[in-house]
């Protein structure tokens, strides 16, 4: 008769492990020996359950954000998940829409400062000042400095807050056939090359496309501000659900035992002990063999409480269904209950809406 096993090995080396053991099954033979079971759309025979886990945090500590102004059109969806490389905003190129003449082309250089609540403050300063050197994107800067080296007053901080964009833009003047004069900012890199006394007319390109791509992997999340959009990505994280275990459930036999032989990894137990098929239930829930018991959902008025701490009560959702256990806290505002609840011989914090528990 087959039964559930845990094999132990070191934290981090699970899904190492279950490839090797997959690996040596396979090779030996030995597949009637284990109970098989489809994950991920394949046959396989060891368990190493993960979940994952949205974090706003990267590796280097912090997520990866973009500023995205509105002229810019998303080609994402909040709660979409993406690639690193993948289209996050283009800016159409742009024509002009009437006949005109350039009357000046200047270049400046352009620092934006984020203010606290997210709006932003511009600086255009001339190509012949010098930027101070500690102005740099991301750095947070205090009110009242100054932006340039020969402290111009002209270019002091108006606002504490965070450099978010410090690039050159080109300032064009055009006159219009009636006279008027139209001014235009365009960030250098996607103007299109244009002279004093050049004459346009409609539907001459005057900006080039920009597109921006993502520089990570994750789910994306679009806030709305006045002055622009802000684009993060969070990263998505596979955390072991049981670091330093692999499970599986076969015939114990010595080839079976065999199988661990040059791995750094053991049967729990000597001789090996089976885990109980109800502790099992868990893993394979949170693995996605078993599917995932949900309650009814409540409709109408919200109902009074009738659980105390200390209670014992039977979940019936989430991948601790059938469990039962003791309510260790209630939260009657998120209408939560947290429920201690012993599997692999530990309790175990679990938070359970007030619909995912029974009365005994």
């Amino acid at each position: 008769m087959k039964k559930w096993y845990a094999i132990q090995t070191q934290a981090g080396s699970e899904l190492k492990v279950k490839e090797e053991l997959e690996k040596r099954v396979r090779e030996q033979g030995l597949e009637e020996k284990f109970e098989a079971f489809r994950l991920n759309g394949e046959v396989a025979y060891f368990l190493a359950p993960v979940e994952e886990v949205i974090t706003a945090k990267s590796h280097r500590g912090r997520a990866a954000e973009y500023r995205v102004p509105y002229e810019y059109k998303l080609a994402i969806e909040p709660n979409q998940r993406i690639k690193r490389g993948d289209l996050l905003a283009v800016k159409p190129e742009r024509c002009i829409e009437y006949d005109a003449k350039v009357v000046s082309v200047e270049t400046l250089q352009r620092v934006i400062i984020e203010l606290t609540n997210r709006n932003e403050e511009v600086y255009l300063i001339p190509e012949d000042k010098r930027i101070r050197r500690d102005i740099r994107v991301g750095e947070k800067v205090p009110a009242n400095v100054p932006l340039t080296s020969d402290r111009d007053p002209r270019f002091f901080t108006k606002v504490k807050g965070k450099v978010v964009d410090r690039s050159r833009v080109k300032r064009i003047v055009l006159e219009r056939e009636d006279g008027e004069r139209v001014v235009e900012e365009i960030p250098e890199h996607y103007a299109v090359r244009l002279k004093e006394g050049m004459q346009l007319r409609k539907g001459d390109l005057l900006e080039k496309e920009h597109r921006l791509y993502s520089k990570a992997s994750g789910m994306v999340k679009v806030k709305e501000y006045k002055d622009k959009r802000v684009v993060t990505v969070q990263r998505i994280e596979k955390r072991r659900l049981f670091p330093g275990y692999v499970f599986t459930k076969a015939e114990m036999s010595e080839e079976v035992l065999g199988l661990l032989d040059g791995i750094k990894a053991r049967f729990v137990g000597d001789p090996p002990l089976p885990v109980p098929d109800e502790d099992m239930k868990v893993v394979q829930r949170k693995a996605g063999v078993l599917e995932v018991p949900t309650a009814p959902k409540r409709e109408g008025p919200v109902i009074e409480v009738d659980f105390e701490p200390g209670e014992v009560v039977r979940i019936v959702e989430g991948p601790f269904a059938d469990f039962t256990g003791e309510i260790r806290e209630i939260d009657k505002e998120n209408e939560e209950v947290t429920v201690m609840v012993k599997i692999f011989g530990r309790e175990t914090p679990v938070k359970l809406s007030f619909d995912g528990i029974e009365k005994l």
